[in-house]
């Protein structure tokens, strides 16, 4: 049996009446206990953690449902108060708020996996963190990108590299930039001056170890004043990785003709939230991307306002239209594996 749902199964439909029958059904009880216990968040991720995102079932969209619940409770105001906060008070948040616990303790367990995690050769293993945010493990090596997080300077001694799309708080984690350039080590931006070696405003090439990094520079979503605000980049991880190949979009237009230096096959595909016009870059041709695995991303940026903005709700509509019958939805701390040409669980 594959572990992979095909794209056919995650038909429109079939979504639909699954959150249909959540809103109507979602444990009874559970939403009213939710209110009045914050910290079911705890159970609520000690369950979550027990699915697998190559599997969309009624219990997975049950717990992302949930999620979107705790979002939607939670006003940027307050999570931008909790990042300011010093640390005892902010774990006093952690314990008591629920998007919040759901926040730090996927980064509790990305950190100690990556700590943790030894890599048999031919073998990847991918974690989303928080909104854009990935780290790669490799037997060789590892990096992250848009690594964004309060706490995110921690991740500096795991990670040999890092990649940043574009200068926007949400994706450049200033204490972690800063932390890697006192390190040595590199940097890879088309803004951050602190590591000029890895600056570049065009479509450039670096090879880093066994990694191979290839950029090319794109709008941000279509916007007529940030023409040039996003680096695309391209990832080859070598046979040490199992040949493993991630292209991370960013907040990028998804114009076709700024894609010339990361184009063709890739393994990952990392789209924003599936949007119609992300498929503009899918396909074989000049230009575009031809992508074993699509992973939506940004699922819920807590500064961003207005709440709907990239959420869970919105990004499952999208799901059914992206063009790639491999199309994955990852939250917050979840680890993929690469082997034997494929994702695994």
């Amino acid at each position: 049996m594959k572990m992979m749902m095909n794209k056919r199964i995650w038909t429109m439909k079939n979504i639909l009446t699954a959150l249909i029958a959540l809103i109507m059904t979602v444990q009874p009880g559970f939403a009213q206990k939710l209110e009045r216990a914050p910290n079911t968040a705890i159970d609520s991720m000690a369950a979550f953690r027990k699915t697998s995102p190559l599997r969309l079932d009624e219990k997975r969209l049950a717990f992302l449902h949930q999620f979107q619940r705790y979002s939607d409770r939670l006003e940027a105001s307050t999570f931008k108060a909790y990042l300011a906060k010093p640390e005892d008070e902010a774990e006093q948040m952690e314990k008591e708020v629920p998007m919040i616990y759901c926040y730090r303790e996927a980064f509790d367990k990305v950190l100690d996996e990556v700590k943790k995690t030894k890599l048999k050769k031919g073998t990847a293993r991918v974690w989303l963190l928080y909104n854009m945010g990935f780290v790669v493990k490799t037997p060789s090596g590892c990096f992250g990108i848009d690594i964004e997080h309060r706490l995110a300077e921690q991740l500096e001694p795991y990670l040999d590299f890092l990649c940043i799309t574009h200068n926007h708080g949400d994706h450049a984690h200033v204490k972690l930039m800063e932390a890697m350039t006192k390190a040595g080590k590199p940097v890879i931006t088309n803004f951050y001056k602190g590591c000029v070696e890895y600056l570049s405003t065009t479509a450039t090439s670096y090879q880093i170890g066994k990694f191979t990094v290839r950029t090319d520079i794109s709008s941000h979503l279509r916007s007529p004043t940030l023409p040039d605000f996003v680096m695309s980049l391209r990832i080859d991880c070598g046979a040490d990785g199992g040949g493993f190949s991630l292209l991370h979009c960013g907040d990028s237009g998804f114009e076709s003709d700024r894609f010339a230096n990361v184009q063709g096959d890739v393994d990952m595909l990392i789209l924003r939230w599936g949007a119609p016009r992300e498929n503009d870059i899918i396909g074989t041709g000049e230009g575009l991307v031809n992508p074993k695995y699509a992973v939506l991303s940004h699922l819920i940026e807590l500064r961003h306002e207005p709440k709907g903005q990239a959420s869970i709700t919105q990004t499952l509509k999208h799901l059914a239209g992206v063009n790639c019958e491999n199309t994955i939805m990852p939250f917050w701390g979840e680890q993929m594996v690469w082997k034997n040409g494929k994702l695994i669980r």
